[in-house]
């Protein structure tokens, strides 16, 4: 066990807390059944995987453990995906929310100011004091208090993907294509940084060949057979034949 953090701003960390082959050596072995070769040391194999586009099945083995500080926001869009192997969350449920965190788009003072008096209000509820008058009162139950608390308060949790939902989700959605919103992709581009520490070839090449570039080339492919087909069929005949991974 080993935790690499990265801080991205206040109340925002990721951790990497386990990944489970950083010399490829699973991989290798994985990669040279799939194949039927004989050199199951050969850690060159799951990177050829990639560069001729096979099926990305051999790294479904292989996972990342993060440990994350961050608003409810970014988590609802981690948690999203199916294909996590586990979940620990320390909700609101049972954990008194203690930190507001404001969006990351917009620094307008009146966010904070607002989710502070609302994360105010949550903590007197359950801690037996009126909000109104300061009364004291019966206390509330986290999980009715829960439902006044704001939506971006700091969460504790682990989750743990394994190494093909990074690659073919999580990676693509929330950093490689438009559209993510700022603070999911800050911390997202956290946890690619911390994988390509453990393996640094492995994870470029994931990146040139799944990274915005290779979004690029998928809309210019459709823009150019659209537009220019003549072009097209030219470059799909010089450059574009298949060759097989066992070739």
């Amino acid at each position: 066990m080993f935790s690499i953090e990265v801080r991205i701003v206040d109340h925002f960390s990721v951790s990497l807390v386990r990944y489970t082959d950083p010399d490829r050596r699973s991989l290798a072995h994985a990669a040279a059944v799939y194949l039927g070769k004989p050199d199951t040391d050969n850690r060159k194999r799951p990177i050829n995987i990639i560069k001729k586009g096979d099926t990305l099945a051999i790294f479904r083995g292989e996972s990342a453990r993060f440990e994350f500080r961050t608003s409810k926001v970014v988590y609802d869009h981690l948690v999203t995906y199916t294909t996590l192997n586990m979940r620990a969350c320390g909700g609101l449920r049972a954990n008194e929310a203690t930190v507001f965190i404001p969006p990351a788009e917009d620094d307008d003072p009146v966010y904070r100011e607002l989710g502070e008096a609302h994360l105010k209000a949550y903590r007197n509820l359950v801690h037996g004091i009126d909000p109104q008058t300061e009364d004291p009162m019966q206390k509330k139950r986290l999980q009715a208090a829960r439902t006044i608390a704001p939506m971006s308060v700091q969460l504790h949790y682990l989750l743990d993907f394994n190494l093909t939902s990074l690659i073919e989700a999580v990676f693509p959605q929330r950093i490689w294509s438009p559209g993510a919103q700022m603070d999911t992709r800050q911390v997202v581009e956290a946890m690619f940084k911390l994988v390509r520490e453990q393996d640094e070839e492995l994870w470029d090449t994931i990146y040139d060949y799944y990274g915005p570039e290779a979004h690029a080339w998928k809309r210019m492919r459709m823009k150019l057979k659209r537009e220019q087909p003549e072009l097209y069929e030219n470059l799909m005949r010089e450059y574009g034949a298949m060759r097989s991974m066992w070739d």
